[in-house]
């Protein structure tokens, strides 16, 4: 029995290679850029926890007259890491979308050749087998021409394919009664 590899086209197997290449690629950009994204928000995550901890320990324990001038620096402080966590997140977006640019734009000349060579093998392939169907066609019908015309002849020599007669010729005219 022949196994999966051994009964696929060279051109079908460039194709195939071509094309686990490029998701192979694709997928390694894409963790990549998952894993950034995972380390910026674990980052976002310690940092928003630290601020917001000293922001409760700073409006628990200051007297109440000086939590206002005690607030300020603390909500501040909040705001700024909110805009780095952005601007990082926005960053690593911009950096996928160039990892995909970049994947495509070296995969994708490969992966278009190696289509258009399994397009031509497919469609060379085809042609031969309906070339090959129409000449066994052909072969079985001038068997069948061939086998007739013998049969066709044979019966003419041998005389056993009289005329049948016609029921108005026939002698016996059946029951009028």
């Amino acid at each position: 029995m022949n196994s999966f590899v051994e009964t696929i086209s060279p051109a079908a197997k460039n194709h195939l290679e071509a094309r686990i290449d490029y998701f192979s690629d694709l997928t390694l950009a894409a963790l990549q850029s998952v894993r950034q994204l995972s380390d910026v928000n674990l980052q976002f995550g310690r940092d928003w926890l630290q601020a917001s901890t000293e922001a409760c320990r700073t409006a628990l324990l200051t007297p109440p007259g000086e939590r206002s001038t005690a607030d300020a620096p603390g909500a501040d402080q909040l705001m700024q890491k909110v805009q780095d966590w952005q601007q990082q997140v926005n960053q690593i977006a911009t950096d996928f979308q160039a990892s995909v640019n970049q994947v495509v734009q070296q995969h994708a000349p490969q992966a278009a050749r190696t289509a258009s060579e399994l397009a031509a093998a497919v469609t060379q392939k085809a042609a031969a087998q309906a070339d090959q169907h129409l000449r066994n066609q052909t072969a079985v019908a001038k068997e069948i021409h061939d086998q007739s015309r013998q049969f066709a002849n044979m019966a003419a020599q041998n005389g056993s394919m009289a005329q049948p007669a016609s029921m108005q010729s026939a002698e016996d005219k059946g029951n009028k009664n």
